[in-house]
Parts: C-alpha cells; sequence; structure tokens
C-alpha cells in the first residue's frame, strides 16, 4: 500500500499521462485533417487542370480559331495562375502571347498585381513569374519593391520580371543591386540578363572606371558569363598591378584579342598561382612560336594547377607537335608528369 508522501506525485504522474495522450490524439486528428485537405486540394487541381489545360492549348495551336474561354470563378484564379505559369515556362514566341493574350481577357494580370501585396509567399512568387511574361508596366514599382528585399528567391525572380518588362530600363535599374546582392547567383542572373544583354554592357562599360573595387570581380564574372566583349583599353587597366589577384584572374578571361598580349605574357609572372594558370590558358588562344620558352617556363611552377594549365596551353598550339610537346619537359622534372598527362589525354580523344 502506497504511503500518503507519494500520493502527489501519483497524482503528477496520472495527470502527465492524461496530458500526452490528450496531445497525441490531438496530433493525430491534426495530421488526418492536413491530409485530408491536402487530397482535396489534389482532386481540386486535377479537376481544374483537367477543364483548363485543353482550352490553354488550343488557344496556342489554333490562334485563328481560339475556343472561348468560360468565366473564371473567384476561387479559381490561383490555379489558373498556377497552370498558365507552368505552361508558359515552355512556349516562346506567337505561342507565348496566345497564353498572354488569354490571361488579359479574364484579367489575371489584375490578379497578379494584387497578390504581388497581398498574397502568401508561394502566390507572390507565382504573380512575379507571371507579371513578367506579362510584361506588366503597371506592375513596375511593386516589382521593384520585392527585388529590392531580403528574399533571394523572390526578389531574384522580381528582378527577371523587371528585364522582361524593359530590358534597357531594368539593366540600368538595377545594375548596382546586381552588384550587391551575393545571395544572387551570378549563373542565374546572367541567364535572364541575356534580355538585356547590350544595356548591361552598355552600363557596365559606363560604370567601369568608377565602380568600387569590392563588385569589380561580380560584374567582370557577369560579363564573362555573358559572353561580353569589353573595349581593350578598359580590359588594359583591369590587367594592371595595382588591381586585386582576383580581378585580374576574371579580367583575364575577357581578352578577346591579339591586342593584350604583352599584359597576357606580364601576368605569366603574377605572383598569385590562380593568374599565372589563367594567363596560360589565355596565352594558348593567341600565342605565337616565341611565346613557347615562357609556356615551358611555366612547367616548372611551384604549384601544379600552373604546371598543368601551362602543359594544357602547349597542348592547344597548333605549331606543336606531339613529338615536340613530349620533348619540352626534362626527364625527372615536375613538367615531365603533367605533359605526359596531357598526351595521354590527348591520344584518348
Amino acid at each position: 500500500m502506497f504511503s500518503e508522501t507519494s500520493d502527489p506525485y501519483l497524482l503528477a504522474a496520472l495527470w502527465a499521462g492524461t496530458v500526452a495522450l490528450a496531445l497525441t490524439v490531438a496530433l493525430a486528428v491534426v495530421i488526418v485533417v492536413l491530409r485530408l485537405n491536402l487530397q482535396r486540394q489534389e482532386r481540386r487541381w486535377s479537376a481544374f487542370v483537367e477543364r483548363w489545360r485543353p482550352l490553354l492549348l488550343a488557344m496556342m495551336m489554333e490562334p485563328d480559331e481560339p475556343p472561348t474561354l468560360p468565366a473564371l470563378a473567384r476561387t479559381e484564379r490561383t490555379l489558373f495562375l498556377r497552370l498558365w505559369v507552368y505552361l508558359h515556362e515552355s512556349v516562346r514566341g506567337a505561342a507565348a502571347e496566345q497564353l498572354n493574350q488569354a490571361a488579359r481577357v479574364l484579367q489575371i494580370d489584375r490578379t497578379a498585381r494584387r497578390l504581388l501585396v497581398r498574397g502568401s509567399r508561394a502566390e507572390r512568387l507565382q504573380a512575379v513569374l507571371a507579371l513578367g511574361y506579362l510584361r506588366d508596366e503597371p506592375a513596375w514599382k511593386a516589382l521593384l519593391k520585392l527585388a529590392r528585399r531580403a528574399d533571394g528567391l523572390v526578389s531574384v525572380n522580381a528582378a527577371r520580371a523587371l528585364i522582361q518588362i524593359d530590358a534597357f530600363k531594368g539593366a540600368e535599374t538595377l545594375m548596382p543591386l546586381i552588384l550587391a546582392r551575393r545571395d544572387w547567383d551570378v549563373s542565374r542572373v546572367a541567364a535572364f540578363l541575356v534580355e538585356a544583354r547590350d544595356a548591361f554592357w552598355l552600363h557596365l562599360v559606363r560604370q567601369l572606371p568608377s565602380m568600387p573595387p569590392r563588385d569589380l570581380p561580380r560584374a567582370l564574372r557577369l560579363a564573362d558569363a555573358l559572353r561580353l566583349k569589353l573595349p581593350a583599353g578598359a580590359v588594359r587597366v583591369l590587367l594592371q598591378g595595382n588591381q586585386t589577384s582576383v580581378v585580374v584572374q576574371v579580367a583575364l578571361r575577357l581578352v578577346a584579342n591579339g591586342e593584350l598580349l604583352d599584359e597576357i605574357r606580364a601576368c605569366l609572372r603574377h605572383p598569385d598561382w590562380r593568374v599565372r594558370e589563367q594567363a596560360a590558358q589565355q596565352l594558348a588562344q593567341q600565342a605565337t612560336p616565341t611565346d613557347t620558352p615562357a609556356l615551358v617556363q611555366l612547367l616548372d611552377d611551384p604549384r601544379w594547377n600552373v604546371r598543368m594549365g601551362a602543359a594544357q596551353a602547349l597542348a592547344q598550339l597548333p605549331f606543336l607537335s606531339d613529338e615536340q610537346l613530349a620533348a619540352l619537359a626534362r626527364p625527372g622534372d615536375a613538367g615531365e608528369t603533367v605533359v605526359r598527362h596531357v598526351l595521354a589525354e590527348r591520344a584518348w580523344t
């Protein structure tokens, strides 16, 4: 028989067990409700797609005799926006314009502008994508506001939408953001800047002389990703010894002709091994027979990456045969290994 002093502990344990059981039951009920709600939403989505997808496909494939679109219920507008954006991702040209026409007839542009302000994060993202495809100028200010927010996914897509609406104005307005937002991946930004390639080139060339050093590497990486040809004079300045190693390395990739051969040759002796490696790769595209000794000298570089880069550069020279390349590395030296490696790669290709 339990003593009286143990009764409070038993009572506390009983209440703890009861509360735990109640919480478990409540959690199970919530999970079931959420699951049922998800299934209901999926059925609703499937039914909507089954009804509207054939109509939108007909709009794209039969522009001369487009089907009459039924009225869209208020509760279906976000569903339509989701389907419309999904279809727009895979079409271009006349088909895309037909989708835009359908969206305007159903006043989806108004819905998207409203969701930019009042929608959830997912709805706001759908609206951003839609307004970019629609090239909706009335949404400019709201999109620019979103592009300046901390949310990386929404902001970078808002920037993309602005470029789609007005490439020149977008490139000019977004230049500071594009250079400052380190959370915007360079390759992703370059992908949507293709539409504003010429405008970005113009603004970049104008701003390069006064651009802060912290922004130069990112600006040059974007120029490289977009395959922009910068003026030789601008690139020459970027290859000088007063620039950081990162700037020089990226600037080397932007050399487009033989005007800067002397600057490239000078970079072969740069203190940073990354610059020496890049200089060797760049020189291979424009080298003359007189450049062979400088590249051969890099076969003895302390860094393996530089030795390999020099060997690969020598292998690209059209005036060097395999036998001549093999004879460049002295037996037993560090360069012999990389030369053998490059020759083996060439034999397999």
